[in-house]
This record gives C-alpha cells, structure tokens and sequence, in this order.
C-alpha cells in the first residue's frame, strides 16, 4: 500500500522555527547533463554525463518579523532598549555559501511538526535568496519569499538528506 501524503511543514533556520508559512513550501531536485556524442555517430548520443546536482527550497513565510527579514536577507535585528531594526545593505559580492544555514524542513504529522527524523529533510548549507514583496491593499496577504539554494557540505560533499542525518 502507498503512503500518500499532504500538508504543511515547519521550517528550522539554525534550529529556529521561521514560523507559518503561506501557499507552500516546494523542494526541488534537479540534475544537469551533457550528452557525449562522437564524429562516427554523428547526432546519436553515445552516453549521458551528470554535470551536477542542485537542490533548492522556495517558500513564503507569513510571519513578518524583523527576525525573518533578517534572516532572509543576511542581515541581524539591532536592538536599543524598547527600539529594533534591520538595516538593508547592498550585499554585493556576499558569498551565499559564507552565509549559509542549516535548514530542516519538517512534515505535520496531525497538526504538528513530526519528530520522526525519517521524514525531514536537512540542507547543511543553504544559501538564502530573498524575494520580499510587501503589499499594502485590501486583499494581498503580505509574506516573505524566499529561495534556498544548497551547497556541498561536510566531508561527503552532501547538498541534502532525506531522513535521518545520523544513519550510517
């Protein structure tokens, strides 16, 4: 029998929860080829080679926080008593991988985050993309759009697992 599954899930930034999403949360795995081909052949392929991997994480966040903004767009809340801010900078050639983080993506399971590590999915270095719109009208929800962007990490070059981190 086949295990059909549907949800929400919770989003951990460096083992903070990002809080609620809206509209979803979309992994994507994708390889890149090359087709090899030879003179002899002409246009029929004689093989396929995998160039590369790329795993990416895109969502909105719903919970506009100061904290989420900074997060998003590698930044940090400053605070002054009563008073905090985030300031927005150029970033110009800011090294996605230098500011990585360690995402966890974890499934609801009967209306919370599941603790069955067999069914996260970890990045260990995902670099963070924003795309914040905020709106201001009678009908828009405003969120925080993001795109995580994983890197080879660890001495294996892992991009992301699927389940529990600590099988061997």
């Amino acid at each position: 029998m086949a295990d059909y599954e549907l949800g929400p899930c919770q989003i951990l930034l460096n083992a903070v929860d990002m809080g609620k999403t809206e509209g979803g949360v979309t992994i994507s795995v994708g390889e890149t080829t090359v087709v090899l081909n030879t003179d002899q052949d002409g246009e029929t392929p004689v093989d396929e080679v995998v160039t590369g991997t790329t795993v990416t994480i895109t969502g909105n966040l719903a919970e506009i926080t100061l904290a989420n903004i900074a997060a998003v767009l590698k930044g940090e809340v400053v605070t002054n008593g009563a008073k905090s801010k985030v300031e927005i900078t150029p970033n110009v050639g800011t090294s996605l991988l230098a500011k990585s983080n360690e995402i966890i993506i974890k499934p609801y399971v009967n209306g919370s985050p599941t603790l069955e590590e067999n069914d996260w999915i970890t990045m260990g270095a995902a670099g963070l993309k924003a795309a914040m719109a905020l709106n201001y009208n009678k009908s828009d929800q405003r969120v925080i759009a993001f795109e995580a962007i994983g890197y080879p990490h660890g001495s294996d070059d892992v991009i992301a697992t699927f389940g529990d981190t600590t099988a061997s």
